[in-house]
């Protein structure tokens, strides 16, 4: 048994009292999903992946990329693995001629580069549990409102 939860990207929203960017990963198994606060640029770069935007010069996750894959490495897998201090911890799992290496970096960073390159984001599972939100209940209002955002945002609503 695994100790991990694949999620999605859902979307990203702005916290309304502070248009604070917070990026939402959802479990498709369940209607539970996790809030991130996150900053403005990796924001932004996580909607330019989400909606296959390239740029004429690599931008910073983009150029990443391209290093992993310069040495012949491959992103395996984003794992976003701990929470300290309401802040997440991530890793990114790179397989490499010599075996996997784990390298430590922001959520955002990690999730920006694995919309880039398909790899799989993962959550570990008790701090999924622990921070997740369950979005069924009596709130239909509120997801619908929800859905109505994801709909309608483009990377535009972040500059």
């Amino acid at each position: 048994m695994t100790n991990k939860i694949e999620v999605a990207v859902n979307s990203i929203r702005l916290e309304e009292n502070s248009d604070t960017p917070i990026m939402i990963l959802s479990d498709p198994l369940t209607n539970k999903v996790l809030p991130i606060w996150i900053g403005t640029i990796e924001a932004v770069s996580i909607a330019y992946a989400q909606e296959g935007v390239l740029h004429e010069r690599p931008q910073t996750h983009d150029l990443i990329i391209d290093v992993i894959e310069s040495l012949n490495a491959v992103l395996k897998e984003v794992s976003i693995s701990n929470i300290k201090d309401k802040t997440y911890y991530a890793d990114l799992i790179l397989s490499t001629i010599n075996g996997d290496i784990s390298l430590t970096a922001r959520p955002s960073d990690a999730i920006a580069l694995a919309l880039r390159s398909e790899a799989p984001i993962t959550v570990n599972k008790d701090v999924f549990e622990a921070n997740s939100i369950d979005l069924i209940g009596d709130k239909a209002e509120d997801i619908q409102e929800f859905k109505e955002f994801i709909d309608n945002i483009t990377p535009d609503d972040f500059l």
